[in-house]
């Protein structure tokens, strides 16, 4: 337990970069004792080292593979053990490989779906009972590709999508047991993981994809945590994903003819270029 037990405890994955990393600086500001998750031991040491020597005391490091329910499980039955207490899960973890249907293999989409969605979902599943007795907050981090099919995101896109439609069952089912739960929907946002997927998107998505703008990982999680403070649902942190968020059944036939345009020019360029 912890010395004051009047300290909170938040879970972070995807914790030893990007978004995730972020988010552990700005509840280390407010306060929190931090518990990091991802894969490497390594990365998570250079993330502590990252944060600084302030707030070393109050960071602790678990390697854990969400990928495996199992690894999920003990990661937080370990947290559970020391502080008897989490108060907030913020479930950050993802990965993403663009290409075009046609052009990726089965195992690109398993591993998406892997990590993002039943990553996700095994956290969950771990912390929700121990937040049953205690109360307390998760928040899922999907994408600004969970409102609408995007050409090059048929491995990413269904995975955040199917994040998106878990926080609003957990919303549901979850809020009376005094759990509060939040949805963010990040757009593009400076990571080492963006360097390596904006050369790897398909041209229509990329010029898709850059409309929707970017944004800092200090200025999304500052977002994330400061907009579900206030008990927000849906995290949207740019206007063009706010305006996703509420009018993607409306803006959905216009958003698919305007691909269908792109994929036509693009296709043209290809073919007199040949």
């Amino acid at each position: 337990m912890p010395a004051d037990p009047a300290v909170k405890v938040a879970v972070i994955s995807g914790g030893s970069s990007g978004i995730g990393l972020a988010c552990a600086r700005g509840l280390l500001a407010r306060g929190y004792q931090v518990v990091l998750l991802a894969r490497d031991l390594d990365r998570l040491q250079m993330a502590r080292a990252e944060l600084g020597p302030d707030f070393a005391a109050s960071i602790e490091l678990i390697p854990t593979d969400v990928d495996d329910a199992s690894s999920c499980l003990a990661a937080i039955e370990a947290v559970t053990h020391r502080y008897g207490r989490i108060d907030w899960l913020i479930t950050s973890a993802g990965i993403v490989e663009p290409g075009m249907f046609l052009d990726l293999d089965l195992a690109a989409h398993r591993a998406q779906m892997e990590t993002n969605y039943f990553g996700t979902l095994h956290l969950v599943q771990a912390v929700a009972p121990l937040m049953r007795q205690t109360g307390g907050r998760i928040t899922l981090v999907s994408s600004g590709a969970a409102f609408l099919g995007i050409a090059g995101y048929s491995a990413y896109a269904p995975s955040k999508f199917a994040v998106r439609a878990l926080a609003e069952i957990l919303r549901l089912e979850l809020e009376p047991e005094g759990i509060a739960v939040s949805v963010a929907f990040p757009p593009d946002t400076e990571t080492p993981q963006l360097e390596q997927e904006r050369r790897n998107r398909p041209p229509v998505t990329r010029l898709v994809s850059e409309k929707a703008g970017v944004m800092t990982a200090k200025q999304v999680a500052e977002g994330i945590i400061s907009r579900a403070e206030t008990g927000a649902f849906v995290l949207t942190l740019s206007v063009p994903i706010a305006f996703l968020a509420r009018f993607h059944s409306l803006y959905g036939p216009l958003f698919a003819w305007q691909q269908r345009r792109l994929l036509k020019r693009l296709g043209l360029q290809r073919a007199s270029s040949g």
